[in-house]
């Protein structure tokens, strides 16, 4: 049988390696930044990662106000507003990906998305007779990855928007 100090010792150890783990999670790599911004209202929000010469913006904005059952367009920008080119952009969300490549310094590459809004009987379909949509229905920003010239590898995220439905 285990003397009650090595057991006491293996929880320690093991309680610190998950409080390292959870930390790590939470903080992530020292070679991605991360940048999150929510908004109540479907204004475009700059959400930028600066790092030098780096400066990459992400706006997301769709309609205010929409029905159950439309279809909406929402329209997405990524831009270079640093002074120096970035590589290996990549564009996504739950609902689509896209490879941009390069983004030199002052362009501007935008998207748009047509989102089907459910309606309550949708949705009851897929996830039971007391389920409804939400109002307002909520979509989160898309996620932006790119490259700088030094070879860091950079993440920021656009905004999220709502849409009261009506």
């Amino acid at each position: 049988m285990m003397d009650n100090k090595i057991i006491a010792l293996i929880v320690v150890v093991i309680v610190l390696l998950v409080a390292g783990v959870v930390a790590f999670s939470l903080t992530g790599n020292n070679n991605m930044t991360n940048n999150n911004s929510t908004i109540a209202n479907n204004s475009q929000n700059t959400v930028s990662n600066s790092s030098g010469a780096v400066k990459v913006v992400a706006k997301q904005s769709g309609p205010e106000t929409a029905k159950k059952g439309d279809n909406v367009t929402i329209n997405y920008t990524v831009s270079n507003e640093g002074s120096a080119v970035v590589q290996n952009v990549k564009i996504s969300s739950q609902n689509f990906e896209n490879t941009i490549g390069t983004l030199n310094v002052n362009e501007t590459k935008s998207y748009s998305y047509t989102l089907h809004i459910p309606t309550d009987e949708e949705v009851q379909a897929d996830f039971g007779p007391n389920s409804t949509v939400s109002n307002p229905f909520s979509i989160g920003g898309f996620s932006v990855s790119f490259t700088d010239s030094s070879g860091s590898t950079h993440s920021i995220n656009a905004n999220s928007i709502e849409i009261k439905l009506v």
